[in-house]
């Protein structure tokens, strides 16, 4: 359909949902560039409905200085003082059934590594359990349904009373868990706002937990289609970083974005209107076959995709080589996209040092699946090892 869609209608109405689809590369590229004319205030009605404002919603100057006091932290060397953590909360989690010569790589490590790293970098080891279990009803509550709006907001009303106690004590300079470091940041003389921060914490694990999770378990599947190329990345684990970068390219956890335009605007002689809601189809741009040689072919050595740190201010490089999109590009570029990716690799690196002769449980794994509105994942992993 991605296909269909390129070719014969690269700008598409959608009349039921009521919006304009876009799936070529360059075109996805553009709008996610130009944030005066496409607006990310769509997120208000998802994510804000359940957080409260957040800064993802918003293209002014205020979004610019927060990104500024939240962002250091995930970056550059900041991130490589966490990586130790990373590794830990890994190596955590594969302790609980190294010794069963069994797992289910999806509920036992993928879907739990990401939110327990955000919660040690929030100065709350050991609270992943319970933040997992508000995440997954705030993320339900992302939806229209009255019912889980409302669980979501409830989730989330916990969630905040669990972080507020964080919030107290944050000037003590012994105190360095990310929860004290930007309380204490300013920008232009101001601290983000007690409710600001909760409202961040929360996107950390809305944003950061499901997309890394997927993504993770996406890599495996799309390595063990090609066998050789799983046991090439075992052999020479500097791979598993452009496995990463393929499977972002190739199967994007996030498959597309919602933007409103702010003036009229038109593309390929159809008018959009000012205040139309317009999708980038992510899943479809990188799959764009005059950006992408064979682009369904899943391969980590390729040479037309920029394999290395995102590209955040721009889709192509000199090089010939072409970013993929699964972080967005521009003002929203992902802001976790270096812990994401560390988490991934560390991980799966750990995985196969502990865990011997790691391989599937079936002979047909379950691929990945459209879940939800804008979500691409395997659902389940289940893999074997020698004990």
């Amino acid at each position: 359909m991605w296909a269909e869609l390129r070719d014969e209608q690269p700008i598409f109405y959608d009349d039921i949902a009521d919006l304009w689809l876009l799936t070529r590369y360059h075109d996805v590229a553009a709008v996610f560039a130009d944030h005066d004319t496409y607006s990310a205030s769509t997120y208000e009605q998802s994510t804000g409905r359940v957080l409260g404002p957040t800064l993802i919603s918003r293209d002014d100057y205020g979004h610019v200085a927060r990104r500024s006091i939240v962002a250091p932290d995930f970056v550059g060397k900041r991130l490589q003082r966490s990586l130790p953590m990373v590794r830990a909360c890994a190596a955590n989690l594969i302790d609980a059934f190294v010794r069963n010569g069994e797992c289910e790589l999806v509920a036992q490590f993928s879907s739990r590594l990401p939110v327990d790293v955000i919660s040690a970098l929030l100065g709350m080891e050991g609270d992943g359990d319970l933040f997992r279990q508000w995440v997954t009803e705030m993320i339900q509550g992302l939806g229209l349904d009255p019912e889980q709006r409302s669980l979501g907001k409830r989730a989330h009303a916990a969630f905040c009373a669990h972080i507020a106690p964080a919030l107290q004590g944050v000037d003590d300079p012994a105190r360095m868990d990310h929860i004290a470091k930007i309380a204490r940041a300013e920008v232009d003389g101001e601290r983000l706002s007690g409710d600001e921060i909760t409202a961040f914490c929360g996107l950390l694990f809305i944003a950061g937990g499901e997309t890394t999770d997927k993504a993770i378990a996406n890599m495996w599947w799309n390595l063990w289609q090609q066998p050789e190329l799983f046991h090439h990345v075992v052999e020479h684990p500097a791979a598993w970083d452009h496995a990463f970068s393929e499977t972002m390219r190739r199967s994007p956890a996030v498959i597309h974005e919602d933007r409103f335009t702010t003036s009229d605007v038109e593309w390929y002689g159809q008018q959009v209107p000012c205040g139309a809601r317009v999708r980038v189809s992510i899943g479809a741009a990188n799959l764009d076959p005059t950006v992408f040689r064979d682009p369904l072919r899943f391969d980590p050595g390729r040479s037309d995709l920029h394999r290395g740190k995102e590209l955040r201010s721009g889709a192509s490089t000199d090089a010939g080589r072409s970013g993929h999109l699964g972080f967005g590009l521009g003002k929203h570029f992902c802001i976790g996209y270096e812990l994401a990716r560390a988490e991934a690799v560390i991980g799966s690196q750990l995985l196969v040092e502990r865990c011997a002769n790691l391989r599937p449980a079936l002979d047909t794994m379950p691929r990945p699946q459209i879940q939800g509105n804008a979500f691409q994942a395997v659902p389940s992993f289940p893999l074997v090892f020698d004990q």
